[in-house]
C-alpha cells in the first residue's frame, strides 16, 4: 500500500510475555514486533484474556469472539490451566506432549494426564491459536479510531503476528505440525478465523463476492508474512514489516491490474495451500 509510509518512532504492538501466558514465566524474545507510533491513537488496554468467549455473528453469519469472565476452552472441557502452563515451556520443550506433561506436573497433576490431549502438540497449538483469537479484540481496543481501512487491516495483522514473537524460534515446528494431513483442517479453520476477525474488527460490512476475496487475499498475505517472520533476524522484525508492506502493495496492484476478484481469490488460495504444503 503506497499510501502507508513509515514514520519516525516505534511503539510496541505486543506487551511483555506475561500477557501471552498469565501467571507463568517464559523466556521472552529479545525482539518485539513494532510499528510506527503514528499508527496508534491510544495506549492498548492492560487487560489480558484469561477465559473463553461468547460468539456474536456479523451479517455474513461468521462468529466473532467476545471475551467473558472465565472458564476454559481446552479439549473436551479439560481445564485450560494445563495447556496455558504448557505454553511457558514451549521455548524449552517445543510444541510437544513433554511440555504438556511437565506443565501438568507443575500444577500437581500426574504427568500421565497428558493422555487427555490425544493430539499432543496439535492440541497445544489449537489452544494457543484460539487464545490469540480471544485476545485480539482486546489488543486492538481503542487503537483503530481514525485509521483508514488499509491501516486498520495492517495494524490487526501486525498485532496478531506479534503474538507469535515469544515463540518464533519454535514456530517452524508448529507450522510443521499444522501442515500434517490430520491437522490441516484445524489449521485452515484458525486461518479463516484470523483473517475474518481482522476484517470484522476493521468494520468490514461487505456481503458479496468481495467478502471472500478480501479474506483470501489477507490469508495469503498473513501466511507468507508469518513464514517470513520465522527467518527474520533483524531488530524488532523490521524486515518482516517491510515484507508485509510489499505484500499489501502486491495485493493492491493485483486488484487494480486484473480488475477480476476471482483471480485475487485464486492467488490467495494457492498461496495458503503452498504454505501448508511446505
Amino acid at each position: 500500500m503506497a499510501s502507508i509510509t513509515r514514520r519516525a518512532g516505534v511503539a510496541l504492538l505486543m506487551r511483555s510475555s506475561s500477557a501471552i501466558v498469565p501467571r507463568t514465566t517464559i523466556t521472552p524474545s529479545a525482539r518485539q514486533l513494532t510499528t510506527s507510533a503514528s499508527w496508534r491513537t491510544a495506549e492498548p488496554s492492560s487487560s489480558t484474556s484469561t477465559g473463553t468467549t461468547t460468539s456474536t455473528s456479523n451479517s455474513n453469519g461468521a462468529d466473532h469472539a467476545s471475551p467473558t469472565a472465565s472458564s476454559t476452552h481446552g479439549p473436551k472441557g479439560t481445564p485450560d490451566a494445563i495447556l496455558r502452563a504448557a505454553l511457558a515451556l514451549v521455548p524449552e520443550y517445543g510444541w510437544t506432549t513433554t511440555s504438556i506433561a511437565k506443565a501438568a506436573e507443575s500444577l500437581g497433576y500426574p504427568s500421565i494426564i497428558h493422555g487427555m490431549f490425544p493430539n499432543g502438540g496439535a492440541d497445544l497449538i489449537d489452544f494457543f491459536l484460539q487464545d490469540c483469537l480471544n485476545r485480539l479484540p482486546l489488543e486492538l481496543e481503542g487503537r483503530m479510531e481514525g485509521l483508514s481501512t488499509q491501516e486498520t487491516i495492517k495494524l490487526g495483522t501486525l498485532t496478531r503476528l506479534g503474538m507469535i514473537a515469544p515463540y518464533v524460534d519454535r514456530w517452524p515446528e508448529a507450522l510443521a505440525i499444522m501442515g500434517q494431513p490430520s491437522n490441516v483442517s484445524m489449521s485452515l479453520n484458525h486461518l479463516a478465523k484470523i483473517v475474518d476477525e481482522i476484517w470484522y474488527l476493521a468494520g468490514d460490512k461487505s456481503a458479496d463476492m468481495n467478502w471472500y476475496t478480501k479474506r483470501a487475499s489477507l490469508a495469503a498475505i498473513y501466511t507468507t508474512t508469518e513464514l517470513y517472520m520465522t527467518t527474520d533476524k533483524t531488530l524488532n522484525y523490521e524486515a518482516t514489516q517491510r515484507f508485509l508492506d510489499r505484500r499489501f502493495e502486491d495485493a493492491a496492484t493485483l486488484g487494480k491490474a486484473t480488475n477480476d476478484v476471482l483471480q485475487i481469490a485464486e492467488f490467495g488460495a494457492k498461496s495458503v495451500t503452498g504454505i501448508l504444503r511446505s
